[in-house]
């Protein structure tokens, strides 16, 4: 059953590159996967990216996060994953990530079953 669901959008200049802004926002394997990108466009798409999902899963979850504590992370499945947060055994999380031109959005669905 669908508790509740989150959506946050960013424009993504809005994102500053620095390093205590990527230390706030990235835990320490997204700060690795960023770290690949050499061109800054596709280091703030990704920085963006992770923002809006945070946020997103922030509204969803209707708690505080520690951001750099919870990793967005592709699986096997080929879906995102949120990793680090503290969820009941019935309680599952969704999370999306797009990006549009100037834009990245992060959706979350919070349910039980």
């Amino acid at each position: 059953m669908i508790k509740n669901v989150g959506i946050d959008i960013i424009q993504n200049k809005r994102i500053k590159l620095s390093t205590a802004f990527i230390q706030k926002v990235l835990s320490p394997a997204e700060i690795k996967q960023y770290a690949t990108f050499f061109d800054k466009n596709a280091q703030r798409q990704f920085l963006a990216g992770r923002w809006a999902a945070k946020e997103a899963l922030v509204k969803a979850l209707e708690s505080k996060l520690i951001l750099n504590q919870v990793t967005i992370c592709l699986k096997d499945d080929n879906n995102l994953h949120a990793e680090g947060l503290s969820l009941e055994q019935n309680e599952l999380v969704h999370v999306s990530i797009s990006h549009e031109r100037e834009y990245s959005v992060g959706f979350a669905i919070f349910s039980t079953f």
